[in-house]
């Protein structure tokens, strides 16, 4: 089962008893800054995933995104409780209970009035997207619809991204075949009908309609709209995973998939140029 996100009125309780603090002990980084902006993680206490510090065979995907196993940390702190051996599950319970009773009565409260909002209408959202794909599609029985999966992660659609970027690379490719053997296709059926090929020969490469046929669009078009688009798709990776991130830390392929993504970007900001 792919890991869940944490509920809103988990995160609501857990913002309210934080103090705007980080729950390390002594800690008084804030998880709010000035701009409203979240600058802390919400991290598991037994993790998320197989993988993950502290994780518990025995547990379960509820309890895993539940108030009891969930506190939030400034991002050095989150780093440092990583260390499995020092930091036992029952001692980060331990943190979370002793800093969440010194602010019982904090009157903290994270703005959440459009996170609210956005929640129910993305939740209704990815309701209707599988319906209307798989039960009021208007062509649902002609076996011919696209599949739209309201349920796909960000991982399942940049990766059918990507996929749809080779595809159109390959049929890009075939155009270019095609293209190029088009005057060698002419004279052969030329040659079928008793006409000679040479003929045409007096007529300069430049004038010839089947002579590199589109060849700026092969050769420069294409190549750098297809460069331009995977740089993109890229730097969507590395934004979106940067946020991603900073509330699901302990997220494992998300991790791999981040710093995959930054050489990445890196290694196109350094090298990528136009064809010319």
């Amino acid at each position: 089962m792919a890991r869940l996100a944490p509920k809103t009125d988990v995160l609501r309780a857990l913002f309210a008893r934080s103090g705007n603090q980080c729950a390390f002990p002594g800690c008084t980084q804030p998880l709010i800054n000035d701009k409203n902006k979240f600058i802390a993680q919400v991290c598991h206490i037994e993790a998320a995933s197989e993988d993950g510090e502290r994780y518990n065979p025995e547990g379960n995907d509820e309890y895993r995104r539940s108030y009891d196993n969930l506190l939030i940390l400034c991002y050095p702190h989150h780093i440092e409780t990583n260390d499995v051996d020092e930091y036992l599950a029952e001692r980060l319970l331990k943190i979370k209970r002793e800093h969440e009773q010194l602010f019982l009565k904090s009157d903290f409260k994270l703005d959440e009035a459009e996170l609210n909002k956005l929640s129910y209408e993305m939740e209704k959202y990815w309701s209707d997207i599988d319906r209307l794909n798989k039960l009021d599609h208007i062509f649902a029985d002609s076996g011919l619809a696209v599949d739209v999966k309201g349920d796909s992660s960000f991982f399942d659609v940049i990766a059918s991204t990507y996929d749809a970027v080779n595809g159109i690379e390959k049929i890009l490719e075939s155009f270019h075949k095609s293209d190029e053997s088009l005057k060698a296709d002419f004279e052969a059926l030329l040659v079928r009908k008793g006409i000679s090929p040479e003929l045409f020969h007096d007529i300069p490469y430049y004038e010839h309609p089947f002579e590199n046929r589109n060849w700026e669009s092969h050769n420069l078009g294409t190549p750098n709209w297809l460069q331009r688009l995977r740089i993109d798709l890229v730097h969507i990776e590395v934004k979106y995973l940067e946020e991603y991130l900073k509330t699901h830390s302990d997220d494992l392929q998300a991790k791999a998939s981040f710093e995959k993504a930054k050489e990445a970007l890196k290694e196109y900001a350094k090298t990528a140029m136009h064809v010319d």
